[in-house]
């Protein structure tokens, strides 16, 4: 008789490595709300979105819940969702906050950060240069993003990183949005070197002003963009 204690090898891997389909519905509908595709203040079309997503309204609802849950989405009844627009003192709170989140985290990363973490950081922040030069926003969104996620991991503070990801997701089509305007992405660029070689020297006092001073500044950016809009120029 077997010995029941011992791992049948030919069992499969029972993980589930795919996410839930609400969940990858959750992910477009996020990253259309970054890119500007779905503009803040805009109402969803659920019988739209079921057609060109090729899914049923069922998914659909639920990732209109974790969007909600993210502080993305505002759910009213019988109406449905709509695109959640910040209000000046909505923006200007959750940059303040983040650039607190941000320079703890780096600070953290600079002292807690292992060799690896650090070579992947550097690794996202070359990949974040080499879009900029070729002038792929999409592509240098997503590592530059991923540079300042991969330093909140490095901090190893799950307390700080739950913190940080709902507040960031709320900002990210702002911080997306910003970089049209070439020279706030030009100055971008110049804020990931300075903070990011900072890290990379383990000089964490320097790398933590460094960071909040360039969350500061997409505070200050969005702040200035939304009065000159407001006012037409």
């Amino acid at each position: 008789m077997a010995n029941p204690e011992v791992l049948d090898q030919s069992v499969p891997d029972l993980a589930i490595n795919h996410p839930t389909l609400p969940a990858v519905v959750a992910e477009r509908l996020r990253q259309l709300i970054i890119d500007g595709t779905f503009k803040p203040g805009t109402w969803l079309n659920e019988r739209d979105l079921c057609e060109q997503l090729k899914i049923s309204r069922t998914p659909l609802r639920e990732a209109y819940r974790m969007l909600a849950s993210d502080g993305l989405l505002a759910l009213q009844p019988k109406r449905g969702a709509m695109v959640v627009e910040l209000s000046a003192d909505d923006v200007e709170n959750i940059f303040d906050v983040l650039s607190v989140l941000e320079g703890l985290a780096v600070r953290a990363a600079a002292e807690r950060a292992t060799d690896a973490e650090l070579a992947h950081i550097a690794q996202l922040h070359a990949q974040m240069r080499e879009n900029y030069e070729k002038r792929d926003i999409r592509a240098y969104f997503a590592a530059s993003m991923g540079t300042h996620i991969a330093i909140n991991r490095a901090a190893h503070n799950p307390a700080l990183t739950h913190a940080y990801d709902r507040l960031n997701l709320q900002v990210q089509a702002l911080r997306y949005k910003s970089n049209f305007d070439s020279d706030e992405w030009t100055a971008a660029v110049a804020d990931h070197e300075a903070f990011v070689e900072a890290l990379m020297q383990r000089d964490g006092e320097r790398a933590e002003a460094l960071i909040r001073k360039h969350v500061g500044s997409k505070k200050t950016y969005n702040l200035r963009a939304r009065h000159a809009g407001a006012h037409g120029s």
